[in-house]
């Protein structure tokens, strides 16, 4: 059953178009008002072509800055808005101007070859159906990176952008597999999946080769007349996977350790800051014996010391 949204918002539909016409009239009383001023500062202040010099006058000293920002002051305005909208003004004769456009798109496009042309041919709103210009559509029209992605390919896009450095795609990587769904699509490519297997082997492998035996053996997968146990599989996988999470951690508090302890030259601490520090260093040791411990005799049991030291964490 189809259900129709009973307000917007805060406004039921109704007072939503009405707040709606509203804002669209005081948007074209306010792109009025900022051509307005922009005309009055050109007037005051011509644009002139590059490389142009000021006619002498008067106001040769002041020139063209120091007349603007008399202007912004005497009206309340900064003097960059005074000098984008005469900007806007110079590069919009009036007969150019179109109606019901806002000033926002005028300054968008105002740097695009064509512009009178393109202004002419506003494109079609996909949510309304209507065709007409939007801050966004005019970002678009020019090439603009910061206008906001609408289609798949542009967010995919704009993601890549975002994610060329090598740490922020991992952390975003990261992220996005955490969701069940986004990991089930993203194992069905090919691609993708064959480099996450080959990552998880090439971490998985001792620091040395031929220092002992693998947390798994992939013959253990093959039963004698030759099956494959997929059981045995999954288990190697994840026993190779607790592999990998164990040397993360310890790799992760050795590059921590790397980065901070040199910043701590010439430190001095207090009494209790150091007392602290001994704690968790004592623990640090205490844990770096139990994994030594698991790994050499398979038992993970916590000594009563152990546990008493960890307690508080």
């Amino acid at each position: 059953m189809f259900v129709v949204a009973q307000g917007i918002g805060s406004v039921p539909c109704e007072g939503f178009d009405d707040l709606v016409d509203q804002s669209v009239q005081l948007v074209r009383v306010m792109t009025g008002c900022q051509f307005c001023v922009g005309d009055i500062a050109l007037e005051i202040a011509p644009l002139r072509t590059h490389g142009g010099h000021m006619a002498l006058g008067d106001d040769e000293e002041l020139g063209v800055e120091g007349s603007l920002r008399m202007v912004a002051e005497a009206i309340g305005l900064s003097f960059h808005t005074v000098r984008t909208y005469r900007w806007v003004a110079a590069r919009w004769p009036k007969d150019q101007r179109q109606e019901g456009d806002s000033f926002e798109v005028h300054r968008i496009l105002a740097s695009t070859p064509d512009a009178y042309e393109v202004i002419q041919h506003p494109p079609v709103n996909e949510r309304t159906g209507e065709s007409r210009w939007t801050g966004d559509a005019a970002k678009r029209a020019t090439g603009w990176p910061t206008a906001t992605p609408v289609t798949v390919a542009e967010k995919v896009e704009a993601i890549r952008d975002l994610a060329q450095d090598e740490q922020v795609a991992a952390l975003v990587a990261c992220d996005l597999l955490h969701r069940p769904e986004v990991a089930f699509r993203a194992m069905r490519d090919r691609q993708a999946r064959e480099l996450v297997n080959q990552a998880q082997f090439d971490q998985a492998e001792p620091v040395e080769e031929g220092d002992g035996q693998d947390w798994w053996d992939a013959d253990d997968a093959t039963e004698e007349d030759g099956v494959v146990d997929p059981v045995a599989i999954v288990r190697g996988f994840h026993r190779a996977m607790e592999f990998t999470d164990l040397i993360g951690v310890c790799q992760g508090f050795v590059a921590g350790a790397s980065r901070l302890v040199p910043k701590l030259r010439g430190r001095e601490f207090s009494e209790s800051q150091f007392s602290l520090v001994t704690r968790h260093l004592e623990k640090i040791r205490a844990t770096a014996d139990w994994i030594e411990t698991a790994v050499s005799t398979g038992k993970v049991d916590l000594d009563e010391a152990l546990a008493e030291l960890l307690r508080d964490q």
